[in-house]
């Protein structure tokens, strides 16, 4: 292998490992693809599995009371998935994870990265940085919720999701911005009809 994997160029961004121990993650991995609206982790599954995004979109998901679901969140291509909270307490999922768009994937069992994590002071670092980016974002989407509108929200996914918002269903983006999908409708189109 080489250092133009996708694989390595993110975790290089991260600690500069050895490219030998690069060589032997990426190997371990294995290929998986899913269909549209297939699942990587169900809500309650036992055995966690981290995978590298080769091609696609995830959604973050959960099963509410009354039957409907609320998307929490979604990752894009050349990105790592896994319900993260549930694997770092060893827990059952308490997050779905499921393909909007058709995926391919790189998997390995979680239980590879925290032995890695235990391996080296490079890989403790990878896992350290990791979760600091994911307590930002999931501080960051709080806030939003508490100090933004749905129009200002919907405005901050625009410009984070860029032209792949064209991919995801109309009603996990309402979910995802904690709107109904008719006032999404609605607010797509008074922000169409504003000047400039």
């Amino acid at each position: 292998m080489n250092d133009a994997h996708p694989v390595a160029q993110f975790l290089r961004r991260l600690a500069p490992l050895p490219q030998d121990e690069l060589d032997r993650f990426i190997a371990a991995g294995r290929e998986r693809r899913l269909h549209a609206g297939e699942p990587f982790c169900t809500q309650g599954q036992q055995h966690h599995e981290i995978a590298f995004i080769r091609q696609g979109i995830v959604r973050y998901h959960v099963a509410l009371p009354n039957g409907e679901e609320a998307t929490k969140d979604f990752s894009f291509e050349g990105g790592f998935t896994v319900s993260f909270g549930s694997a770092t307490r060893g827990v059952p999922a308490q997050v779905a994870i499921s393909a909007v768009t058709p995926a391919e994937l790189l998997v390995w069992p979680w239980q590879t990265m925290t032995a890695l994590y235990e391996s080296s002071a490079l890989w403790q670092r990878i896992g350290r940085l990791a979760a600091e980016a994911l307590y930002v974002r999931k501080e960051q989407r709080e806030l939003s919720f508490l100090l933004q509108s749905a129009s200002q929200r919907y405005r901050e996914m625009h410009l984070r999701f860029g032209a792949q918002l064209d991919q995801i269903a109309q009603h996990q983006l309402a979910s995802y911005l904690g709107i109904r999908p008719q006032s999404l409708s609605r607010l797509k189109r008074r922000i169409a009809d504003e000047p400039g």
